[in-house]
């Protein structure tokens, strides 16, 4: 089987010369028009997943199972370097949705418990910013960043099982509906 039928997601780089792909279980670049493609990751057996770009170009984040337990990497975007791995939890939880903030400098996620996050790449520490009250098939809550990255919009249901929209304020680490 070729590799291009084992697509699973993508992303494209913020200046449009490469794309980004998870395939087989690993992260690859591949150019738009000259140059090679790249595979960040080569690791069999390992599944890499959710990769995203950072808005700056400079960096790709995915998650990887490589330590037993999904862990957010960061890499540059070229494969060089080290990789910064990060449990994002004591506990084993499944993480969806990578989504570097505006200023590359925060990645929100979500997690099987119904929590949205923030990972601070500076400061190193993970933020839990709200959790909904119910599962759903759809999965709600659908985090987006504001463009100047101190806020985060998010949709929650609330206890009678209508959703709202609520806002978080980086800031102030609170939230409003």
């Amino acid at each position: 089987e070729k590799v291009a039928d084992q697509i699973r997601a993508y992303n494209i780089s913020p200046t449009g010369v490469r794309a980004l792909f998870e395939a087989r279980g690993d992260i690859f670049t591949v150019p738009a028009d000259k140059g090679d493609p790249r595979n960040l990751t080569q690791t069999p057996g390992v599944n890499e997943r959710s990769p995203a770009w950072s808005p700056d170009g400079k960096r790709i984040a995915y998650l990887s199972d490589e330590s037993g337990e999904y862990q957010l990497h960061i890499r540059a975007q070229n494969g060089t370097g080290d990789v910064e791995k990060i449990a994002l939890a004591d506990k084993p939880v499944f993480y969806y949705d990578l989504d570097w903030s505006p200023d590359s400098k925060k990645i929100l996620y979500r997690d099987s418990n119904l929590t949205i996050h923030y990972y601070d790449t500076e400061t190193k520490k993970s933020v839990k910013i709200d959790q909904d009250l119910y599962d759903s098939v759809w999965r709600f809550l659908n985090p987006v960043w504001s463009p100047d990255s101190k806020w985060i919009a998010y949709t929650k249901q609330l206890k009678n099982h209508l959703r709202a929209v609520f806002l978080y304020s980086l800031a102030t680490a609170k939230t409003t509906q």
